[in-house]
């Protein structure tokens, strides 16, 4: 491995940054510790990179960016071992000091019992009225659901509701563990210079500003969307903010009786285009209050503000309030970087720093880790010898088209909302409110749309459907010339290269054959006496290609959905190949070559 080295500009004793000596032999640099970055260090350390891991704040983010961990992040977490902890946090709680310096119990995430409803309201005041509402099922409800719909068209895993917050608070100390990833909080980066062996990155204490030079083999740009990694490398940003700007208040208050007037609730979107966010079902809340751009937020009151969004239409409707926790004003962007690699190769982008979108949906965070995932295995199987430079060109053919889904849909999730809310301004605030004829009109115009257009956090297509395909890495047989068939609601089981195989559980009924399946490639055969298996895994011994076999001759449910005979998974659950129809040997020499694609070395 390359030294690392790092040397401070000026000289210095005991600095705040290297209260640890820097690591000299870590590989790979890791520029941000948001869920992207944190999951990102910590599958390199599993897959025995050593990684340093900057930060610019010195603790985790306060926002309440992001709500829902999806299924399709939930399955990945899963393949690292990180599910079950997560939703563990929904019945944990943790001390906290507030503001007010005074010592409060907070729960730290939502028991997997809640549901995610999402109500449609006119407002909380009197006169104000639910209009519609999403049933959304409770995590245990989604789970059982999962286990008596076994026909591959379901995910492995169900989603988790879960702030960011809380997300990366649960994830910094599971990262600081391990023994290969050196964390560093309170340290900027400022600016790289690629060489064509080595990166060198400079970096700054964000106390002293006491600068440091890093050398790496490679760097990962997690760092948000004002990414100055990719700054550093003048990449573009095709698209931009969206012509909306919102003003949030994240809140303390205890006051359930009033504020599920309407019922329990995840969201309530209110008609006139207020917002208000459930964090934890018991305490913590967010309000979004869409404001015009010039606003100046300084002189707004933040419980005015939370009382103004629950009237919705009905008027001001007064909360007790225990406490402000945050304020800020955003403006939604929807954009993705022309690139994801640096011209010499070295450097990537990942997360926010490559795309952003608006929050409906929650595609920002989970495409951000399904970009940690994908970099994160290739780049280790690079650093370890097996993998060749065609994984690492797989990186931006394969995860830049789904950015761009992911962020056309989460417009097109978000017009849902504005066309509404655009029918109440036009109409007048009064209308929705009033009880004649056409105020009743116009609930039923409203209420018709969102129950017709209810696909936000629905789509499974758009979460888990999504191809590799083409990719360098992904083989097409002479049989898989049709592309499949992909709706955006319905995941369609499919085992065509590139696609996601699907989870199905095997005749004892609890265990999924994702379970089986390896940290590495997996080769699965479902042939009666495991041959493709056991010629797979003596060519990728002698090549070595960590791979586990998995045979199944007798799981002939699993075999019909998974449609192929033999099918060569990779590390992420895609497909990186399957045997042909009425094939039934394999050379040396073929087996040689399909291995050596798939891991990029071909």
């Amino acid at each position: 491995m390359l030294k690392v080295s790092i040397e401070p500009t000026q000289e210095t004793e005991n600095s705040p940054t290297n209260g640890h000596k820097f690591p000299s032999n870590a590989s790979v640099l890791v520029v941000g510790a948001g869920p992207v970055g944190l999951v990102t260090a910590f599958q390199l350390a599993k897959r025995g990179i050593r990684t340093i891991l900057v930060e610019r704040n010195l603790e985790t983010t306060k926002w309440p960016k992001m709500d829902i961990t999806n299924v399709r992040s939930m399955e990945l977490l899963d393949r690292l071992g990180l599910a079950d902890d997560l939703r563990k946090q929904g019945n944990r709680s943790w001390q906290f000091m507030s503001q007010k310096n005074k010592p409060l119990t907070h729960p730290i995430g939502v028991p997997g019992d809640y549901s995610l409803d999402c109500l449609f309201s006119t407002g909380l005041s009197d006169g104000g009225q639910l209009v519609a509402k999403w049933d959304l099922e409770s995590p245990d409800e989604y789970r059982e659901r999962i286990k008596k719909t076994n026909d591959g068209t379901m995910p492995r895993q169900p989603y988790q509701r879960c702030s960011q917050s809380i997300f990366e608070a649960w994830m910094k100390p599971i990262v600081e563990a391990e023994p290969l990833v050196a964390c560093f909080f309170g340290v900027k980066f400022e600016f790289l210079r690629e060489l064509d062996d080595a990166v060198e990155s400079t970096l700054c204490d964000s106390v002293t500003d006491e600068q440091y030079v890093v050398s790496t083999k490679y760097v990962l740009g997690c760092d948000g969307a004002s990414s100055r990694v990719r700054r550093s490398l003048e990449i573009p940003l095709t698209g931009g903010p969206i012509p909306m700007t919102n003003f949030l208040v994240h809140f303390r208050s205890r006051d359930l009786e009033r504020l599920h007037k309407q019922g329990q609730f995840w969201h309530i979107f209110f008609c006139n285009g207020g917002v208000i966010i459930s964090q934890n079902e018991k305490d913590i809340w967010t309000v979004h209050m869409p404001i015009p751009p010039d606003t100046n937020t300084e002189l707004l009151d933040p419980y005015e503000v939370v009382f103004k969004v629950l009237g919705g239409s009905s008027g001001r409707y007064k909360i007790d309030i225990d406490e402000i926790l945050v304020t800020s004003a955003w403006t939604g962007h929807i954009c993705v970087a022309e690139h994801y690699r640096s011209n010499r190769g070295r450097v990537f982008l990942a997360g926010d720093a490559a795309h952003q979108n608006i929050p409906l949906g929650g595609y920002g965070m989970n495409t951000g880790l399904g970009d940690a995932f994908d970099i994160g295995w290739k780049l280790a199987a690079v650093l370890n010898g097996h993998g060749g430079e065609e994984l690492l060109n797989s990186y931006e053919i394969e995860r830049h088209p789904v950015a761009d889904r992911n962020v056309h849909m989460s417009g097109v999730h978000g017009m849902v909302h504005r066309t509404y809310v655009e029918w109440v301004h036009g109409e007048g605030q009064g209308t929705v409110i009033s009880t004649d004829e056409k105020g009743e009109s116009l609930r039923d115009r409203i209420r018709s749309h969102v129950l017709t257009n209810d696909g936000e956090n629905k789509y499974l297509g758009v979460e888990m459907g999504y191809r590799n395909f083409p990719s360098p890495i992904v083989l097409q047989g002479t049989d898989d010339q049709e592309t499949p068939e992909w709706n955006e609601r319905n995941y369609i089981p499919s085992t065509s290269p590139g696609a996601r195989a699907p989870h199905v559980f095997l005749r004892d009924g609890d265990t999924s054959i994702h379970d089986l399946l390896g940290f590495d490639y997996s080769l699965v055969d479902f042939t009666t006496g495991g041959n493709f298996a056991s010629r797979f895994k003596d060519a990728a011994s002698h090549l070595g290609i960590p791979i586990a076999t998995v045979h199944l001759p007798n799981e002939q449910h699993a075999r019909d959905l998974w449609e192929r005979d033999v099918v060569l998974v990779r590390p992420d659950l895609h497909v990186a190949w399957r045997l042909n129809k009425g094939v039934t040997s394999l050379s040396d020499d073929a087996t040689k070559d399909i291995l050596l694609t798939a891991v990029g070395k071909k």
